[in-house]
This record gives structure tokens, C-alpha cells and sequence, in this order.
């Protein structure tokens, strides 16, 4: 025996640190997560490292174990993920969550760590910088997991506190936002946001969440509840708390939505707790968290707005507006499932807007159907082409969509009210009122944007 000793200790010398840091698979009915958030680019993110902490904490309370990793390189995503797809093998559950940049090059789709380029990204830089959803969705299917997930709360707009939002990509529309594609047989995807379109960073400056995983956190205090009903749970309350802007989407690769991500104790295997039928969303019979708060309404019952969060998405509206070419094909895609930057940008760029297309009555059926939700910045572009109509019953029309926006917190629309005062041969001090109105209400929006910057977001 004595003499196994010595080669003993000089098989582990010879290893060395290999040994202590090679990956050990995953013991049977386990759960483990690789959870990423990057926000530290040129232009950084507010809440992507926050999101990937709560996120760590809430999974470790569900029984996870948890690699957190914050503000890393592509190389150390893919070394990251690759390490992974070795420790979760043969795991019960293998999740995967990243916050941060994400965008589209053709029809693939890559999340942007740190080092990538962020300025006027073309399709080639987005594939030679980013990684790539379908590595990353490949490494978690060769793990063998019984529910593989992978949660994409990526393509973030950037928020800069009543200013402007920079769009990766900038105006190239072939890298704005996550192309429309299907998750590999073994593995669920959900992503924050549709086809094509951003994802909130900030919402609220009373969270330190963006709403997507806000709305995460909050649908997975539900014990026993399927993996189809957290994703449907998630999607309503996002729609609810961005004012139906952003609408989150997930494919299922032939994947069962009955898995349990909460089991209420944390241990154990993914099975449907006793008493919940976990059959998509019917059936449902456990606890349902509350619903996201209500916003606040005008007296006629509309949404009201915070103005600089207006201000930002009318940004990200121009930027859709004046890409070039016009990206019309793409945003009638989003535009028919409702997103209502989509059905802005497409209707205001043919309707007469700044994309070089003179289409008023197409554009103004796209901005009607937007207005009818009661969005501001489309009833104001809306009003607008009514305006450039010039007849009567145009302008009066005019007038009750400004009045309207303006009421929902959109401070453009006194500005545009007082033009329609001058047209319409208003009296003077009515027009001044209107003008005095929309400084008043920009002031007001940029003491808001400064107040988000000057009081920490409450936990």
C-alpha cells in the first residue's frame, strides 16, 4: 500500500489544477443556472447586472445552484457557456439567463458581451463580435437536460434619463432587435421582447429591474406553476407595465411548458405539484401573483405617461423612421401583432414622415390603429398629417388627438397644439398658452429624468 502512496501524490501534482477545476456533471434531479448580466459598455446599461443578481438570488431560493458571471468578454460567455453545458449534463433542469446587449444579423440572432462595438454595427460585426443564440441554445440541448431553458432579456435600449436612446445597430435595421426563429428540439427560449423590436432597460424609477425580469421575478414567487403559465404570466405583465409597447414572446422546441421551475421547496424533481392541471394556461390552480399595478389614467379613462420615458420611445421611433433603406417589410411585420413603435414608425414613415415616402392614407390607417390604443406620439403624428389635410373636419379631428396626447403626458403634442391654434386663427394668447404649456412640460420631463438619477431606484 505504501508504495501506491508516492504515485498517488505524483498523478495529482501532475494534474494539477486541472483536477480542481474540471466540470463535474450534474447529479440526477438536479438544478443549476448560468446567469449573465452585462451592462458596463461605452454607453452602459442601468439595470442588467441588477437584473442577473436578482435573478441569481431568486433561482438559488428555488433550489439552483447559480454561476453568476457580470460584464463579460464573448470569450468568456462562450468559455462560460461551454463549461456549463458540461456541468448541467444530465440535469433535471439547465437554465440560462442573460441581460444585456443583444441583436440580429440576418436572420441569426447573437447576444453582444462587452468589447463589442457598439456604434453603427453592420451585420458581418455583429456576427464577428457577438455570440450567438444558437451556441448558446446548442450547449444547453447537449447537456441532455430534462427542461433546458434559455431566457434572453437582451437587444436593451438604452436609457439615458430623458435624453436620447441609442438603437445598437444605430439605423441599420437588419441588427435591431432578435430575428423571429425557432428553438432547437430539447430547449425553451423566451425572449423579452417580439420580433425585431427593443427591450426596456428602465421602466420605473421605482425598480432596479427592467420590466421583463421585473415580471420573471415576480411570476416565479408562484409555487407549482408550469413553464407555460410563468412565460404567459410574464408576457401580460410586461405588456401591462410598458403601456403594451413591449410584448415578450417564447418558443417551446418540443419542449413540455408543464415543467415546474418552482417547486415550493426548492428540491426535487420538475414535476407538476399536486392539485395544479398543467395543460397551458387552463386549468390553473395555483397561486397567481398579483397583477401588475395600474398606471395612472386621465379623466376619460386613457393611460397617463411618464414624459421622458415618451421621449425615448418617440427616439426609438425616429431611428426605425429614418434607417435606410426604410425598413418596411420588417416593421409591417411587427406592426400586425400590434407593437405600437412598429405601427407608429411604419405609419408616420409612408404616411409623409422623414422616410422619403408620400403614402398619407396608408400611413394614417397604420397611426389610426395605433391612436385607438390610446398611444400619445401616435396620436400626435396622426394629427399632424390631419393637420397637413387642412379641412375642417380634419383639424377639429386634429385637435381632439392632441388634446388627447397631451393629456396622456406627451409634451410634443402642446407644441403641435400650438400650431393647430395658429392655423385654426386662434386667439394669440391661446397659441401662447400652447407654447408655454410644451416648455413647461419638457422642463417637467427633464426634472423627472433628474430626479431617476438622483434618487437610487428603491430594492
Amino acid at each position: 500500500m505504501h508504495r501506491l502512496i508516492p504515485l498517488f501524490f505524483s498523478l495529482f501534482f501532475l494534474l494539477g489544477s486541472n483536477v480542481a477545476h474540471a466540470a463535474v456533471p450534474a447529479a440526477p434531479g438536479k438544478r443549476i443556472a448560468l446567469v449573465i448580466g452585462n451592462a458596463a459598455y461605452p454607453q452602459p446599461l442601468l439595470n442588467p447586472v441588477n437584473d442577473a443578481r436578482a435573478m441569481a438570488e431568486r433561482l438559488r431560493r428555488l433550489g439552483f445552484e447559480v454561476l453568476l458571471r457580470t460584464d463579460i468578454t464573448a470569450a468568456q460567455l462562450q468559455k462560460a457557456s461551454a463549461e456549463f453545458s458540461t456541468q448541467a449534463r444530465g440535469a433535471d433542469i439547465a437554465l440560462v439567463f442573460y441581460a444585456g446587449h443583444g441583436a440580429q444579423a440576418g436572420e441569426a440572432n447573437y447576444v453582444l458581451p462587452l468589447g463589442a462595438n457598439m456604434n453603427a454595427l453592420s451585420a458581418a460585426a455583429i456576427a464577428a463580435q457577438g455570440v450567438s443564440v444558437s451556441s448558446l441554445a446548442g450547449n444547453l440541448q447537449r447537456t441532455g437536460a430534462r427542461g433546458a431553458v434559455l431566457i434572453l432579456d437582451a437587444c436593451r435600449q438604452e436609457y439615458t434619463r430623458g435624453g436620447a436612446v441609442m438603437v445598437p445597430g444605430g439605423g441599420n435595421a437588419a441588427s435591431h432587435g432578435f430575428a423571429d426563429t425557432q428553438a432547437p428540439r430539447g430547449v425553451v427560449i423566451a425572449y423579452s421582447a417580439g420580433p425585431g423590436a427593443l427591450a426596456r432597460d428602465f421602466w420605473s424609477p421605482d425598480s432596479r429591474n427592467s420590466p421583463y425580469t421585473s415580471a420573471l421575478l415576480d411570476a416565479l414567487d408562484a409555487p407549482g406553476l408550469p413553464m407555460g403559465d410563468v412565460f404567459s404570466q410574464v408576457a401580460a405583465r410586461v405588456a401591462a407595465m410598458t403601456h403594451d409597447v413591449q410584448k415578450p414572446r417564447v418558443s417551446f422546441g418540443e419542449t413540455s411548458a408543464r415543467l415546474v421551475l418552482n417547486m415550493g421547496s426548492g428540491k426535487g424533481v420538475s414535476q407538476p405539484a399536486p392539485g395544479v392541471l398543467a395543460s397551458g394556461n387552463n386549468g390553473m390552480r395555483a397561486p397567481v401573483p398579483a397583477p401588475a399595478p395600474a398606471p395612472a389614467t386621465t379623466a376619460s379613462g386613457a393611460k397617463v405617461w411618464p414624459g421622458n420615458v415618451l421621449q425615448d420611445i418617440n427616439y426609438e421611433i425616429r431611428m426605425q423612421i429614418a434607417a435606410r433603406p426604410f425598413p418596411r417589410q420588417q416593421l409591417e411585420k411587427r406592426a400586425r401583432s400590434g407593437d405600437l413603435v412598429a405601427l407608429t414608425a411604419l405609419g408616420y414613415g409612408i404616411g409623409g414622415g422623414d422616410a422619403g415616402i408620400k403614402q398619407p392614407k396608408a400611413g394614417m390607417q397604420w397611426l389610426e390603429k395605433a391612436a385607438a390604443k390610446d398611444f400619445p406620439i401616435a396620436q400626435t403624428y396622426l394629427a399632424e398629417l390631419l393637420m397637413v389635410k387642412g379641412d375642417p373636419a380634419s383639424l377639429k379631428r386634429a385637435g381632439v388627438l392632441l388634446d388627447a396626447a397631451s393629456q396622456a403626458g406627451y409634451t410634443a403634442a402642446h407644441a403641435y397644439k400650438f400650431d393647430l391654434a395658429r392655423r385654426t386663427g386662434a386667439p394669440p394668447q391661446d397659441a401662447a398658452r400652447h407654447l408655454q404649456d410644451a416648455f413647461m412640460g419638457l422642463m417637467k420631463d427633464y426634472q423627472g429624468a433628474a430626479k431617476d438619477v438622483l434618487q437610487p431606484p428603491k430594492k
